[in-house]
């Protein structure tokens, strides 16, 4: 079984993969993140499965794929593939839903305390010999708009429910039920906003939600909230939001996601230039804890595969067979 694998994913679960090579004769062939020529050289020479991560890889470089590839993501977000061509192709797109939750959700608070609690600058200062103490905020009893009610929103709100005593609220583009860890719910963006203190964005990224906090809804929020993404940075158009950060309508944001990554702004919008945010390299994820299931699970969808068994498929590609 020869598999290619993106380097830097190799490398954040050696252990786990070193294993499967040696417990299970997988063959890993290791390329550089977005190397899509050495990617199809070996595809051409016979090997038909690929690790990748969140990178989004040319759609030319998917239509050189043979029917009946596979695909696995080395994490849960898939907005990167074009579901389309893969199901034309009959390309098996996998994922391993469920390993990150825990770890995106601490983060996520991670980055609120960050934000609050100033703690980037304290850092700064007492390095440089000073000793000056910069005032910030308690989260308890502060309000706290989950927008997207997932898992990873789930989680979040029972952190902070249980672990800070805030008041937590929910919002979501689907329907959804309310459970003891919610003050309210409702699938109206404005009236579940409109008193948040903070927003915490954990909406999947379809077509639906591209772009969806926008000049319009950011309007909506009350002014001077803080705002954490820890989702994906296509949920927010970017040059809106920098203006709210800018005005202060937006107080300050922590951001673990960006359009462009490795972060790069495609104009003269560039959230480094900000004072007000704390930013973080799309890390949510990345513990010991969730790479290893993150890991043991793309072993599993990798066996599955080449032993024609049931493979942890995206939705779109689970529905269309």
């Amino acid at each position: 079984m020869k598999v290619v694998i993106q380097k830097d994913l190799f490398e954040r679960s050696f252990e786990v993969f070193s294993n499967a090579e040696k417990t299970h004769g997988i063959q890993f062939i290791q390329t550089e993140i977005l190397d899509e020529n050495t990617m199809l050289k070996q595809h051409t020479s016979g090997i038909n499965c690929f690790v990748i991560g969140a990178e989004k890889y040319s759609r030319s470089f998917y239509n050189s794929l043979k029917e009946g590839s596979a695909v696995i993501r080395y994490g849960v977000g898939y907005n990167a593939v074009p579901i389309d061509i893969c199901i034309q192709k009959n390309i098996k797109v996998a994922f391993t839903p469920g390993t990150l939750t825990d770890s995106v959700a601490e983060h996520t608070f991670a980055l609120l305390l960050g934000v609050v609690r100033k703690l980037p600058e304290l850092h700064q200062s007492v390095k440089s010999g000073n000793w000056k103490g910069l005032t910030g905020l308690e989260l308890k009893n502060k309000t706290i708009a989950l927008i997207g009610y997932g898992q990873i929103g789930q989680a979040v709100a029972k952190i902070a429910k249980l672990g800070f005593g805030m008041k937590v609220v929910a919002y979501d583009i689907k329907e959804m039920n309310s459970d003891d860890l919610l003050d309210n719910y409702s699938n109206d963006f404005k009236s579940i906003v409109k008193n948040a203190d903070i927003i915490s964005l954990h909406l999947a990224t379809v077509p639906d939600t591209l772009g969806f906090i926008n000049k319009e809804r950011i309007g909506m929020l009350k002014d001077g909230s803080i705002f954490i993404n820890t989702a994906r940075g296509e949920l927010i158009i970017e040059k809106d939001f920098y203006e709210a950060l800018d005005t202060g309508k937006i107080k300050a944001a922590g951001l673990d996601v960006f359009e462009n990554e490795p972060y790069h702004p495609k104009s003269e919008v560039d959230f480094r230039k900000l004072d007000n945010v704390v930013l973080t390299p799309h890390c949510g994820s990345n513990t010991i804890e969730a790479s290893t299931r993150m890991a043991e699970l793309v072993i599993r969808n990798i066996l599955a595969y080449y032993s024609s068994n049931e493979m942890n498929l995206i939705p779109e590609i689970k529905n269309n067979r």
